[in-house]
């Protein structure tokens, strides 16, 4: 898997990725973690945090909500987006790590249970993770 970035507040998925200040970073080799660290936003600007994260070699964002524009600008650097997850932090990794995050039980409430507010729309989701 690599490294993967979770934007977290409180011990929990923060709501929104792109106000969120803080990250938690698992680096994991066959399946398990090898290395965590936490690392911190300094700004709300797109690029910074784009950038931010490549300098860290981050492989994958688990997050809330994230606008288009900050998926996007993920994507054209090669981090792969998931996006609409909700819950503690040590549930969320737990999912990550066992491939269950597509089930949708850690989704956001109202966002990704369905066609409903353009959630299949969204960069970021992909139409099997309803």
């Amino acid at each position: 898997m690599g490294k993967i970035a979770f934007s977290i507040w409180n011990k929990r998925i923060a709501p929104v990725f792109d106000v969120a200040r803080h990250l938690w970073i698992i680096e994991t080799a066959e399946g398990r973690i090898v290395g965590q660290s936490e690392r911190r936003f300094a700004t709300d600007d797109t690029q910074e945090r784009v950038l931010r994260l490549t300098t860290l070699q981050v492989e994958q964002l688990i997050c809330g909500a994230i606008t288009r524009g900050s998926c996007e600008a993920l994507a054209e650097r090669g981090i792969k987006v998931v996006s609409f997850v909700a819950g503690g932090l040590e549930q969320v990794i737990q999912a990550c790590l066992s491939d269950s995050l597509k089930d949708g039980h850690l989704a956001m409430p109202g966002c990704c249970r369905g066609k409903r507010h353009g959630a299949l729309k969204h960069p970021c989701r992909e139409p099997s993770e309803k």
